[in-house]
């Protein structure tokens, strides 16, 4: 049998680390190394085969029992405790070969053990096997972060609106009611400016949905780059986008929204062409508390998104708050013979509400 280690991949150069007061022992090893692109560490008592074993960060480490300062049966459990050592294959090397000494050395955490005196031939066989135990972990640790790398991008993207790299719905509707809980339990005030391009269809309709696509995104870019780190932008769908404003009040969000107009007026889109599209915004503004008793975060979204439509209905290119809703008018009634009950004020039957107006 050779007694030549032969490395397992030309192009990683693997360490062993021998603890061993003994010479001999790493003497072995560097001799059945030399050829196989492996480097050996020696430490000759407990105390410094721990740390160089932290500062090394070694594939095998090669143990002795029998060592001066501390010996190997209290070293084991230091390295294991070791984070970068835990998939470290340790090979206990020692005179002791007893079944107790065996035993207590497992338990403290060894992998393997070899009896001394030891043959050469055995020695170069349980360090390849270990190298190779050692190459699978570190397979499997590269596996295990390339995974929850994908898993984050995943996540990521299950967030985000495809088109336009903003957040979509569902990653607003998580945000807000995170927002909406925190701004109540400390009565901080929170805002919604919900915002529509005034026209879209028009670009569709002359340049085709690709431009239109492209449109978006140069929109959303901008939208983006107007709004401060700690607020959320997203896409509801179509043209519509909306902002989640935390810590801010009435007048700042009807600030912040006369901002959004005036920027599109100032510098309009540009086509991928060269031709200019002079879009405009219509924007809607809730606040909480400002905007009335608003009960949950989809209705501090619906009341951005009633302001919203009125701005397009007076004509788009402006930005309108969420007034309060009216409470519901008191019903009058008289009393009639026989104990007959007339509703003065019937109950007036509401029409629904379509979708924005372009």
């Amino acid at each position: 049998m050779s007694t030549r280690l032969r490395a397992l991949r030309p192009d990683v150069r693997r360490r062993v680390l021998v603890i061993d007061g003994d010479d001999s022992v790493a003497t072995a090893v560097a001799r059945l190394a030399r050829t196989a692109g492996i480097e050996v560490v020696h430490a000759r008592d407990g105390e410094r085969g721990l740390a160089v074993a932290i500062e090394e960060a070694p594939d095998v480490i090669l143990l002795d029992l029998a060592l001066a300062k501390r010996d190997g049966i209290d070293v084991l459990p230091d390295l294991r405790a070791e984070p970068a050592l835990a998939s470290v294959p340790i090979v206990v090397v020692s005179g002791r070969s007893s079944r107790a000494a065996q035993a207590a050395a497992f338990r403290a955490g060894a992998d393997d053990f070899i009896a001394k005196p030891f043959h050469a031939g055995d020695l170069d066989a349980r360090v390849r096997a270990n190298l190779r135990k050692r190459e699978l972990y570190l397979r499997l640790e590269r596996a295990h972060r390339e995974l929850c790398a994908a898993n984050e991008r995943l996540l990521a993207l299950s967030g985000t609106d495809e088109l336009t790299a903003l957040a979509n719905r569902r990653a607003l509707s998580s945000r807000l009611e995170e927002e909406f809980a925190r701004a109540e339990r400390y009565e901080t005030p929170l805002s919604v400016v919900t915002a529509d391009l005034d026209g879209f269809k028009q670009v569709n309709d002359t340049y085709g949905h690709a431009v239109g696509d492209r449109v978006l995104a140069q929109l959303s870019r901008r939208l983006r780059a107007l709004a401060r780190a700690t607020d959320l932008v997203a896409r509801l769908g179509g043209d519509e986008f909306a902002f989640v404003l935390p810590h801010t009040g009435l007048a700042e969000a009807r600030a912040f929204a006369e901002r959004l107009l005036s920027r599109f007026d100032v510098v309009p889109l540009r086509l991928p062409h060269g031709d200019v599209v002079a879009v405009r915004l219509s924007c809607g503004v809730a606040t909480l508390p400002d905007s009335g008793p608003v009960e949950s975060p989809a209705a501090l979204l619906e009341a951005a998104d009633r302001a919203l439509y009125e701005a397009k209905r007076a004509g788009g290119g402006r930005a309108i708050c969420a007034r309060p809703e009216p409470l519901p008018r008191a019903r009058a009634v008289r009393l009639e013979p026989a104990g007959l009950v007339t509703d003065l004020h019937p109950p007036r039957r509401e029409g629904g509400m379509g979708a924005h107006p372009d």
